[in-house]
């Protein structure tokens, strides 16, 4: 069974300000950045690689998003599981993600 490291978490006072999804012509594979805000704060998250963008438009209206990293992976890609929960569940995974 998997085991999982949660990095960041956003529960619903937070809200997405920016999304932005960037793809290379000569890649299948999409990158993401996207900016959280609440209050006074922001947090600005780059996820590389996403494995499946279709996912990523329920970032507009989420109750809870919970970004971990899966421990003791014996794989070296996708090892970043972005959770979405809205009114259904929705997850992707990535290979990395950075704090900018």
């Amino acid at each position: 069974m998997s085991e999982y490291n949660t990095l960041y978490e956003f529960d619903a006072s937070w809200k997405v300000t920016q999304l932005m999804v960037t793809r290379n012509l000569d890649q299948v594979q999409s990158g993401l950045q996207v900016t959280f805000a609440q209050a006074e704060q922001s947090i600005t998250l780059v996820f590389e690689c996403i494995d499946d963008p279709q996912n990523i438009m329920e970032l507009m209206d989420f109750q809870q998003v919970v970004v971990s990293e899966e421990s003791h992976a014996e794989r070296d890609f996708s090892t970043i599981k972005v959770e979405l929960f809205c009114d259904t569940y929705a997850e992707f995974w990535c290979d990395a993600v950075t704090k900018q």
